[in-house]
């Protein structure tokens, strides 16, 4: 699953910051350091006044103003969108005020707009524990502090989330859960980490983290799917029942998993189509072992019904469908039942699968029987 996050300069941008409202320093305007920052103070021209700032600090880099003179130059590096000023003087206003969120949240900002994720991710980790403390001790400043921590705690997810190497994204995701533990983001990785292992074709794993989000999304289809898939390899009666237990659950909550945001409706609805014919696949042939050959007819027609003519599984649908007919003709309550049990063989044997020669063979003897043509 990708996500686009260079966004969020437009969700959380520099509107919503404010300089600092430190008091304006005293000066005398006979000493140099005196005039500059009476020229900081009245001049209008920003190129002009940045200039100012500029020679301030180079020349008094232990100024008692020179945090005042930094409260105003870091954001008039960003409005110019110079963004590695802006992250070396943020570096500096909080080398003076380890405290000072705003230069830190402005330095996070920077580095977004530079598409720089290392950088991001360095000021995410200087931003996200600061905003969490000041918003803990409450007062005043406890808004905007809750709001630079999800500002930085989504920036970081979204970069784990955008990232292609799965590897990569596993580091991330993991970076995110240790260092932001009480991160809404944090609380529900599971779905996460079970995509990148299966990228990564760990199936211990991935079967771990499909059982651990199904503890709190009881109802998830994928979930349910893939631990029917890996139940259906072992092949016992005791596991066919929890496939059929899996796949009644996906295909019953499937229309109610609501749209991930960063899931469009046509890949969603393309998702969807494909757990639900899994799930009948799966679930008809565990019924059909099981010799519920009423519920295996049903799944498996919708499951045939909805496979391309190239699908791996079709045969095998195929085969047990017609099993499931010929059974269910023995009852005699229906008289399309071996009709539909020899049409089912019959496309069946015309696929080359392991179910072909026993195909051939059935549709011989259903036609005996029944007197087919």
């Amino acid at each position: 699953m990708r996500r686009l996050w260079l966004v969020l300069l437009l969700t959380f941008g520099p509107a919503g910051l404010l300089v600092g409202q430190r008091p304006k320093p005293a000066y005398d305007p006979e000493t140099k350091d005196g005039l500059l920052i009476q020229h900081i103070q009245q001049e209008t021209d920003p190129a002009q006044k940045l200039h100012y700032m500029e020679e301030f600090v180079a020349e008094n880099p232990n100024h008692p103003a020179l945090a005042w003179v930094y409260d105003q130059l870091q954001p008039a590096y960003f409005k110019i969108k110079a963004w590695d000023e802006t992250i070396r003087v943020g570096d500096l206003r909080m080398a003076l005020e380890p405290d000072n969120l705003e230069a830190g949240e402005l330095a996070l900002r920077a580095a977004e707009a530079k598409h720089d994720p290392d950088k991001i991710i360095e000021w995410v980790d200087r931003v996200w524990p600061l905003a969490t403390a000041l918003a803990q001790r409450g007062g005043p400043a406890a808004i905007n502090a809750r709001q630079a921590a999800a500002y930085a705690e989504f920036l970081m997810y979204s970069i784990a989330t955008s990232t292609d190497d799965p590897k990569k994204r596993l580091e991330l995701l993991g970076h995110l859960e240790k260092h932001m533990p009480t991160s809404k983001y944090a609380q529900g990785l599971a779905a996460e980490y079970f995509e990148i292992y299966r990228m990564l074709n760990d199936e211990p794993k991935s079967i771990a983290m499909a059982e651990k989000e199904l503890q709190t999304d009881p109802g998830n289809a994928e979930m349910l799917v893939y631990l029917a898939e890996i139940h259906a390899r072992k092949d016992t009666p005791r596991d066919r029942q929890i496939v059929i237990s899996y796949t009644a659950r996906a295909l019953e909550s499937m229309d109610r998993m609501p749209r991930p945001p960063a899931v469009s409706e046509a890949e969603w609805e393309k998702k969807k189509a494909g757990w639900s014919t899994t799930a009948n696949y799966l679930g008809g042939v565990s019924n059909s072992l099981l010799h519920n050959y009423s519920k295996a007819d049903g799944l498996l027609r919708a499951a045939v019904a909805a496979m391309e003519a190239s699908d791996p599984r079709l045969a095998a649908a195929l085969y047990h469908l017609g099993m499931a007919n010929y059974r269910l003709a023995e009852t005699g309550h229906d008289r399309n039942r071996p009709v539909d049990a020899l049409k089912f063989m019959r496309r069946c044997a015309a696929i080359r699968s392991p179910f072909q020669e026993q195909a051939l063979k059935n549709i011989e003897g259903i036609k005996a029987e029944y007197s087919l043509q």
